[in-house]
């Protein structure tokens, strides 16, 4: 099965990092809401959340040569998001350890940005056929949703964090949950680059003369 261990490998990322920001937040936030913060929370979940960027910068280039055969320039589209990811993630870490201040909608920003590389993603998985159709369709529901959310929460309708706005994350949360694990215990399906699909639909061999 082709790219087997890079598929063990992003399914494993995606569910570390997920896991990893979720607990670094937390930290942070925790930090930041109590009367006598201690250095050591903020250091903690600043260094989960800096696990989270490397860990969305190594999705991207692992998936590069996967989805580039479907779509080259969206394939660079979503390393240069995630590679944006993780940056902006690191630089609000040392902007916390620094000025130790805080950056109300640093989530937001993250979420534009992965919601955006999310939409790429589910798009290429929908038109190469690496996973079921059903996967990739949620993908784009969720993350779709999840820019929506950003948007309501931006414009002051509900807030991300709390009561209705949670069920914004919901459909994203299901495709990050579902998708490592399809990638972990079964990995890729097998399909032919786009070239090659539209190249069989118009009775050509691939490789073979073109006159």
């Amino acid at each position: 099965m082709p790219y087997r261990k890079t598929a063990i490998l992003v399914g494993l990322l995606f569910i570390s990092s997920t896991v990893t920001f979720a607990a670094g937040s937390s930290l942070v936030h925790a930090y930041f809401s109590d009367t006598t913060p201690s250095s050591e929370t903020l250091f903690g979940g600043v260094f989960l959340e800096w696990y989270t960027a490397s860990a969305v910068a190594v999705i991207g280039i692992a998936l590069f040569p996967v989805l580039k055969p479907h779509g080259q320039n969206l394939s660079a589209g979503y390393l240069i998001l995630r590679a944006m990811e993780g940056a902006a993630i690191i630089a609000v870490g040392v902007y916390f350890l620094v000025s130790r201040h805080q950056f109300e909608d640093y989530v937001l920003l993250v979420y534009i940005l992965s919601g955006s590389a999310g939409l790429i993603l589910s798009y290429l998985l929908l038109r190469s056929g690496l996973v079921a159709r059903w996967l990739s369709m949620l993908g784009i529901a969720g993350y779709a949703a999840l820019l929506a959310g950003v948007l309501a929460d931006m414009s002051g309708t509900v807030s991300l964090a709390t009561g209705a706005g949670i069920a914004f994350l919901v459909p994203g949360g299901l495709f990050e949950m579902a998708f490592p694990l399809l990638l972990i215990f079964r990995g890729w399906r097998s399909v032919d680059p786009v070239g090659c699909k539209e190249d069989s639909r118009a009775g050509v061999v691939p490789g073979g003369p073109r006159g």
